[in-house]
This record gives C-alpha cells, structure tokens and sequence, in this order.
C-alpha cells in the first residue's frame, strides 16, 4: 500500500512539473505600436500575466518579452489618460 501511494503522488508530482515556457517567440514591439494596434495591448498582457504567474526565474524571461510587457502597458497608460473630446 505504501509503494502503491509513494508511485501515485510521485507521478502527481512530475505532472505538476511539465508545464511548458509560455510564448516568447514574437517580434519587439514599441508602445507607439500598441497605441496604434490597441487590439494588441489584452493578447500581449496575457502573455504578460502567464510570465509572470510561470515558474521560470525572472532573468530567463526573453528580453523581448520584458520590453513588450512595459511597451503594452505604457500604451494601454497613455490610451485611457487621453482626453475624451
């Protein structure tokens, strides 16, 4: 019973282990981009949020991944401080 239980959690363990990188792959965006494709900003940050919620350390996050993150909140920033006309 006890190596049956030893197997079962040891397995639950690994599965909890496997989960992948999310995307990095894309290219570098300015936040002049996100201001002008503002459809873009919500996709990007949900990037964002699963980078940050990833187990990876931070300094293994890509570099593009970090200047677009900043670059999509600094245009979502700008877009709503805008004055409505």
């Amino acid at each position: 019973m006890t190596m049956r239980t030893a197997i079962i959690c040891t397995g639950l363990l690994l599965a909890g282990c496997g989960r992948s990188t999310p995307q990095a792959d894309m290219p570098a965006r300015t936040w002049r981009y996100y201001v002008a494709n503002p459809g873009e900003i919500e996709p990007m940050q949900k990037i964002c949020r699963e980078w940050a919620g990833s187990n990876a350390p931070s300094d293994t996050q890509p570099a593009v991944v970090t200047t677009n993150c900043r670059a999509a909140a600094f245009a979502k920033s700008q877009i709503t401080a805008k004055p409505k006309d």
